[in-house]
C-alpha cells in the first residue's frame, strides 16, 4: 500500500509566489493546496485539514497573523504553521510566534531547501504526537496500579509521589516531600524499606520487602518494589518505590494459618496443634523436672449414631461431645493451641479433636499417675449422660488412653502414640474405661500395625486361598450349597486365625479388597463346578460394611457377568447388624440383588439385636441359625427358641439352615424341628475346592421325623453309623 503524501496548505494572495510554492513543494515530494487569501484559507482547513500550513503574513482583510491565531484555536498545538514574510525584523519574527506560529521563512525563499524545512517540521509533529501518546498510555498504566509510588534519593529522601490514596500515607503527600523514610515511618518500616533501597542499589531492583503501619484507616500491611533510576553521570542516584497494600492478603493468610491448627468443625485445635503444644510443654517440664499426662479419647457408640442418622446428625453429636468432653476436664488441664494463636477457642479450651470421633487433652503438672486417671475417670461420667437426638436419646461412653511424661516417652509423637495404644486396650476390655499405656501394650499394638500392613499385600502376593463347607439338605440328604471361607497363609508366621485379621481388616477398611477377592475367586469356582457338572451354590460371607456401599450392586452384577456364574447360584451371607445400619440404602441393594437372581442369607440369626420382624421389610430368602441355639441342644437345653424361628421363617417362606452342628443328637433334634438344612463339622470340615466332588458323590441318609421319635427314648451310645447322620 503506497503511502499518502504529505497535504500542504499555501497561503498567500500573490498568485505567482502561490505557483513558485506549489511547484518546488510539489517537486519535493508533497501535496500542494492552494488558498489566496486568509478566509479562504480558513474554509479550506475546515473542510479538509492539511498536514501543514504555510501562510504569508502580509494578506488583506485577514492578515497571516490573524489566521494563524483561528487555525491554531481550531487545530491544536500540534499543528505545523510556517510563516512566510518578507519582513526580517525582530519584532515580526516575535510577532508571529505569540500568534502561535511553529517556524518563520524570510522572503526571498530558498526554494532548494524549502522541502527539507516542511520535511523537518512534520517530523517534529510526529515526534509530538508520539510523546504525547506515550505519555497517555504512561499515565494509564499508572492510574491502572493501585500502588502507592514514591521517588527517593539514595538517603531515603521523598524527591516526588503519586498517591491513589491518601488514607494510605503515613503522613499527607505535601508533608512529607524533602523528608526522609526515617523521618516519616516508625523504626521497623523506616528500616524495611531501606533495607530494600539498599539491595535495589546493589542489584538494580529489590521486591517482597514487607511493613506494617498504624493509620487512621485502621492497621495495614505493605510490600515494596525497589527499582534503580538512570540518572544522569554525577548525579545522586535515585529510586522508583511502589508500595503496595496486602492487608487482606496478611489476614487471608492469618485465616489459612488459623485454619491449619483448629479443628472446623468444633473449634478445637487439631493433632498439629496439639503436637506442636505438648513438645512445648514438654521442654519447660523437662527443665522443672514435672511430668505432664496425655489422654486419647474415642467415643464409643458413635458409629452407630453416624450410620443411623446420617453425617449432619453425626457431626452435631460430635459438637456436644466435644463441649461434653471439655466439662469433664480439670480446670487447669490445658489443650494445644499454635504459638501466638489469638482466638479464643483454642485459648480457652481444655481439649483437641484429632479428626472422626477422636479427641486428646493435655494434663499438665500431674504428681502421680492417678490424678490422670481421675480426670479420665470424670470424663467418662461427663460422657455418659444421654444425648436428646431426633426424638430419642443416644448414649455415648468414652475409651482413654493414658501415656505420661516422661515414663511413656519424651517427645509429643511417641506419647500419643502411646496414649492412643492404650485406647485400644481400654476398648478391649469392654469399652467406657481408662488404661494406662504399658510396654505389652504397645508391642500388641505394633503387631497389629505389622498385620496390617502384610494384610494389604496377601492378595497380591497369593497368601490368601478359599475352603468350602458343605450344607447338607435335610430333605435329599445331599450337598445344596458350599459356604466360601477364606484363610491366609502368612509367610514365615504360618495360618492366621480369620477371627484375628478378618475384624482388624473390618476396623482398617481392608475388608472391601478381601470381600471383592473373595467373591470373584468363589463365583470363578463356582462355575468351573457347573461346567464338570457340579450344580452347586456358592455362599459367600460380605463384611456389613460393604452392603449398601456405593457400587456394591453394580460389582455383584459385574463379577457374575465376567465370570459366567447364573445369579440363582449366588448366596450373600450378611450379618443381623448390616441390617441395622443405613437400613434405607442396604434394602435398596439387597432388593436389587434379589430381582437379578442373587440368594440373601441372613448369617448368625439370632446372636444380634435384630427382631423377627426385620426379616418382614428386607427380602431375605435363607436364615442361618446362629450357633448358640444349636450348642443348647447339645446341652439339652430349651427348645423353645429355635422352634420359633423355624415356624415364622417357614411361614414367611424363608429357608432355614443350622450351622456348626457337630453331634448325630443335634442333626436328629434339628430334623425332627423340620430344619431344612445343615451344616457343621459333624458331615465336613471346610476343604479345598479340590476335595467338594467326593463329598457331593457321598450322601447322607437322614431318618424321616417319624423314625426319629423312637430314637428319642433309646440310648444316648449309640454310634454314629446309627440313627443321625449316617454317611453311605
Amino acid at each position: 500500500m503506497t503511502p499518502t503524501k504529505p497535504t500542504i496548505l499555501v497561503v498567500d494572495d500573490d498568485s505567482a509566489a502561490s505557483l513558485i510554492m506549489d511547484v518546488a513543494l510539489v517537486k519535493a515530494g508533497f501535496t500542494v493546496e492552494l488558498a489566496e487569501s486568509g478566509r479562504d484559507a480558513l474554509a479550506k482547513f475546515q473542510a479538509r485539514p492539511s498536514d501543514l500550513v504555510m501562510l504569508d503574513v502580509g494578506m488583506p482583510e485577514l492578515d497571516g497573523y490573524e489566521v494563524c491565531k483561528r487555525l491554531r484555536a481550531q487545530a491544536g498545538a500540534l499543528l505545523p504553521i510556517m510563516m512566510v514574510t518578507g519582513r526580517d525584523d525582530l519584532k515580526s519574527v516575535e510577532a508571529a510566534y505569540e500568534c502561535g506560529a511553529t517556524d518563520f521563512v524570510a522572503k526571498p525563499v530558498n526554494w532548494s531547501l524549502i522541502g527539507h524545512r516542511v520535511r523537518y517540521l512534520l517530523r517534529s509533529q510526529q515526534a509530538m504526537i508520539d510523546l504525547q501518546a506515550a505519555e497517555a498510555r504512561n499515565a494509564a498504566v499508572l492510574n491502572a496500579i493501585p500502588d502507592l509510588l514514591f521517588e527517593l534519593d539514595i538517603d531515603g529522601r521523598y524527591l516526588d509521589c503519586r498517591v491513589p490514596r491518601a488514607d494510605l500515607l503515613a503522613a499527607p503527600a505535601h508533608a512529607v516531600m524533602g523528608k526522609t523514610l526515617r523521618e516519616v515511618l516508625p523504626p521497623a518500616a523506616a528500616a524495611a524499606c531501606m533495607s530494600a533501597l539498599q539491595a535495589a542499589y546493589e542489584q538494580g531492583s529489590s521486591a517482597g520487602a514487607q511493613y506494617e503501619l498504624e493509620l487512621a484507616a485502621g492497621h495495614k500491611w505493605f510490600e515494596v518494589s525497589v527499582a534503580r533510576k538512570a540518572v544522569a553521570a554525577g548525579e545522586k542516584p535515585a529510586f522508583i518505590m511502589l508500595s503496595r497494600d496486602i492487608t487482606e492478603r496478611k489476614e487471608a493468610e492469618s485465616r489459612i494459618a488459623d485454619l491449619a491448627y483448629v479443628d472446623s468443625l468444633t473449634g478445637l485445635p487439631n493433632r498439629r496443634s496439639f503436637l506442636d503444644r505438648v513438645d512445648r510443654e514438654i521442654r519447660r517440664a523437662e527443665r522443672g523436672a514435672e511430668r505432664l499426662a496425655v489422654l486419647f479419647m474415642d467415643l464409643d457408640g458413635f458409629k452407630s449414631v453416624n450410620d443411623t442418622l446420617g453425617h449432619a446428625a453425626g457431626d452435631l453429636v460430635l459438637q456436644w461431645a466435644a463441649e461434653r468432653l471439655g466439662d469433664g476436664l480439670r480446670p487447669s488441664d490445658m489443650l494445644s493451641r499454635p504459638t501466638g494463636y489469638d482466638g479464643s477457642a483454642a485459648e480457652d479450651s481444655a481439649l483437641a479433636r484429632l479428626g472422626g470421633d477422636e479427641f486428646t487433652a493435655l494434663i499438665l503438672d500431674i504428681e502421680d499417675p492417678a490424678d490422670a486417671l481421675a480426670v479420665a475417670q470424670r470424663v467418662g461420667r461427663s460422657m455418659r449422660r444421654p444425648f436428646a437426638l431426633e426424638g430419642r436419646e443416644w448414649s455415648l461412653s468414652t475409651s482413654i488412653g493414658i501415656a505420661l511424661y516422661p515414663d511413656d516417652g519424651h517427645d509429643a509423637t511417641t506419647l500419643l502414640l502411646h496414649a492412643d495404644s492404650a485406647m485400644y486396650q481400654a476398648k478391649r476390655a469392654g469399652r467406657d474405661n481408662a488404661q494406662l499405656y504399658s510396654a505389652a501394650m504397645n508391642e500388641h499394638v505394633q503387631r497389629r500395625a505389622e498385620l496390617d500392613s502384610s494384610m494389604r499385600l496377601a492378595t497380591q502376593r497369593g497368601e490368601f486361598h478359599l475352603v468350602y463347607q458343605p450344607q447338607i439338605d435335610v430333605a435329599s440328604g445331599g450337598v445344596r450349597a458350599v459356604e466360601a471361607l477364606i484363610r491366609w497363609n502368612r509367610p514365615l508366621h504360618g495360618p492366621v486365625n480369620a477371627l484375628d485379621f478378618i475384624p482388624q481388616a473390618e476396623a482398617s477398611g481392608e475388608i472391601a479388597h478381601i470381600d471383592q477377592w473373595v467373591l470373584q475367586q468363589a463365583c470363578r469356582q463356582a462355575s468351573q463346578w457347573h461346567r464338570d457338572g457340579l450344580r452347586l451354590i456358592v455362599a459367600v460371607n460380605l463384611s456389613p460394611r460393604q452392603i449398601g456401599a456405593k457400587g456394591f450392586v453394580d460389582t455383584v452384577v459385574e463379577t457374575l457377568a465376567q465370570t459366567g456364574l447364573e445369579p440363582r447360584y449366588l448366596e450373600l451371607e450378611i450379618t443381623e447388624s448390616a441390617l441395622l445400619e443405613r437400613k434405607d440404602t442396604v434394602r435398596a441393594a439387597l432388593q436389587a440383588l434379589r430381582a437379578h437372581g442373587v440368594g440373601i442369607t441372613l448369617d448368625d440369626f439370632g446372636a444380634g439385636p435384630a427382631s423377627l420382624a426385620s426379616l418382614t421389610c428386607m427380602p431375605i430368602n435363607h436364615i442361618k441359625v446362629d450357633r448358640c441355639f444349636v450348642s443348647r441342644l447339645r446341652e439339652g437345653g430349651e427348645n423353645r427358641a429355635i422352634n420359633a424361628v423355624l415356624a415364622m421363617a417357614h411361614s414367611m417362606g424363608i429357608r432355614v439352615t443350622a450351622e456348626c452342628v457337630e453331634t448325630d443328637e443335634q442333626v436328629r433334634a434339628l430334623q425332627a424341628m423340620a430344619c431344612d438344612g445343615l451344616q457343621g463339622h459333624v458331615f465336613s470340615r471346610p476343604v479345598a475346592a479340590s476335595d467338594i466332588e467326593a463329598l457331593v458323590a457321598r450322601r447322607w441318609a437322614l431318618e424321616p421325623p417319624s423314625a426319629l421319635a423312637a430314637d428319642t427314648a433309646a440310648s444316648g451310645n449309640e454310634q454314629q453309623a446309627g440313627a443321625g447322620a449316617r454317611r453311605r
